[in-house]
């Protein structure tokens, strides 16, 4: 049976359409991603074209329909049948190089009800990697990233089975909140990548994302934060999903957070109260605690003006740990009274931590710290650095969610036999960290400004890394430490997907080292160099 193929075939030889059409000769086998022949073709016609090519594989690996397209703007072939979409994989190409599902990707997987959704990169002939998006229930999905060097070992089949087997929307655990995120973006571009840090920061904080919605800023509203006719859409969209807390990317003011809760009528938690939350749950230490405590009370007094009793909405769950509801019911006077006895013995234990610094001052040891994007591998870092060093290391593995790591930690470490030092662990920084969260954790911060070196630890593998990796400087600027030598440990490597990316961010930072820490790489490099800039 000849495949359909269809979009813009403008100025496109038959002979080539014909060998497009060829390449339903090849079945895919269920545990591939796509049949290695059809790809080799996809590639090379679509480079060929300048134009992008989408193609629909059935359930059994037969080629279906195809469409050409020039970017951003080919048409799916239509599904016959409404049904059969839950059966069949869309994959097709980006000829600009760029591997990444766009939005409008990422949108027709769940409005066809497609099984998954993998869009390839192309430059020069040659791919850059490939993404893969299965959808999750009715509004979900879960995106996994290939190399150009791991795609052929990929299962798909067992792929699909493991996400069978995890909870879907009805299957969620009792008592878990159902969250809805929302966000203001500056152009079509950003959603995905404003949104992928603000997922990682609720399931961080042990909420399940069930929606996003995003509009263009130009278009938001100083009173409802959305427009009017994105706020209609987002109370449609909390109906279908049956959300039960709605999460703003943005820091809201008291009038937008009141206008949302009332249109919506959910407890509405912006980006600073769901990271202070965050905090509340890491904190261990007596200090941590203050700081979160203070950090909160700070962060809700403007919000208490003209409220009455509708902050007992936070009766519990995600951004009402830490103070807890009876604080959150506090009348501006005795808040105030609680900040200012906070803020008094937080400076009593910032008096003992000075103590404890200039006794470490006294031994004479070069203090190094460990600086970073929250989740890039510090507190790694530090437990395989004890362990290289024969010290028995009582650092707990890092986990891989957002500031895993909060309260300092400081340990001694023995290089070699010329070499001592005193390793810190702080806390990670983050995109929209708000000055005030800022001055909160100063004292946890001044562990930085006390060291004689800096490592930066940069998740290399990560698609914003670059901006990342600026963050951290702007922040290291802030508290004037921005002129501090620096050693820049660009950190799992072995999940860069582009070479040339990794290349362009070595050379943008200052003494970068490449390795990748859960390969268990020597730390050698590293001292060395330090070393170096000690003496």
């Amino acid at each position: 049976m000849d495949m359909d193929i269809s979009g813009d075939l403008s100025g496109i030889r038959a002979s080539q359409i014909q060998e497009l059409r060829n390449l339903s000769e090849f079945v895919t086998e269920r545990s591939e991603l796509i049949h290695p022949e059809i790809l080799e073709g996809l590639m090379r016609l679509s480079q060929l074209w300048n134009r992008e090519i989408a193609l629909y594989l059935s359930r059994p690996g037969a080629l279906l329909a195809a469409a050409v397209g020039q970017h951003a703007t080919v048409t799916l072939p239509p599904i016959k049948g409404r049904s059969i979409g839950k059966h069949l994989r869309c994959i097709h190409t980006h000829p600009n190089g760029d591997f990444r599902l766009s939005p409008l990707d990422q949108s027709a997987l769940l409005s066809l009800q497609l099984e998954s959704m993998a869009s390839v990169g192309i430059r020069d002939g040659l791919l850059t990697g490939i993404q893969i998006a299965y959808r999750i229930g009715e509004n979900d999905s879960f995106i996994v990233n290939l190399s150009s060097k791991n795609w052929q070992t990929f299962d798909y089949n067992d792929s699909l089975s493991n996400l069978s087997k995890s909870p879907t929307k009805t299957e969620t655990a009792s008592g878990k909140e159902r969250a809805f995120l929302i966000a203001l973006v500056d152009s079509d571009q950003d959603d995905n990548e404003d949104l992928a840090e603000l997922r990682e920061l609720a399931r961080s904080a042990g909420v399940d994302v069930v929606g996003q919605l995003v509009q263009l800023r130009r278009y938001g509203q100083s009173r409802s934060y959305l427009g009017s006719g994105k706020l209609e859409e987002l109370v449609h969209r909390l109906q279908e999903t049956e959300a039960n807390v709605v999460i703003c990317d943005d820091e809201l003011s008291p009038t937008q957070l009141r206008t949302l809760e009332t249109e919506t009528g959910l407890k509405v938690l912006d980006r600073t109260g769901l990271i202070l939350d965050i905090f509340a749950q890491r904190a261990q230490s007596r200090e941590g605690k203050l700081q979160v405590e203070l950090a909160q009370l700070k962060h809700l007094l403007p919000y208490l003006s003209g409220q009455g009793q509708s902050l007992s909405r936070l009766g519990g769950g995600v951004g009402s740990r830490g103070p807890g509801e009876t604080k959150l019911e506090l009348d501006r006077r005795r808040m105030r009274d609680r900040i200012t006895q906070l803020e008094k013995e937080l400076k009593l234990v910032l008096q003992q931590r000075d103590v404890q610094r200039r006794q470490r001052s006294k031994s004479g040891l070069p203090i190094i710290a460990l600086v970073g994007y929250t989740n890039a591998g510090k507190t790694t870092f530090m437990k395989i650095a004890m362990e290289q060093a024969g010290n028995r290391s009582d650092i707990p593995i890092g986990e891989n969610k957002l500031f895993a790591t909060l309260d300092p930690i400081v340990r001694s470490i023995k290089i070699n036999s010329s070499l001592d030092i005193l390793l810190s662990d702080t806390v990670g920084f983050i995109r929209k960290l708000p000055t005030q969260l800022l001055r909160a954790f100063l004292a946890t911060l001044e562990e930085v400004q006390q060291a004689d070196v800096l490592l930066h630890v940069v998740d290399a593998s990560h698609p914003q890394a670059p901006q990342h990796a600026e963050t951290v400087h702007d922040v290291l600027k802030q508290l004037g430490c921005s002129d501090k030598p620096m050693i820049t440990l660009l950190n799992k490597v072995d999940k860069v997907l582009v070479e040339d990316d990794l290349l362009k961010l070595a050379q943008t930072l200052p003494h970068p080292i490449e390795l990748s820490l859960v390969r268990g790489d020597s730390l050698k490099p590293v001292w060395k160099l330090l070393s170096s800039l000690l003496t």
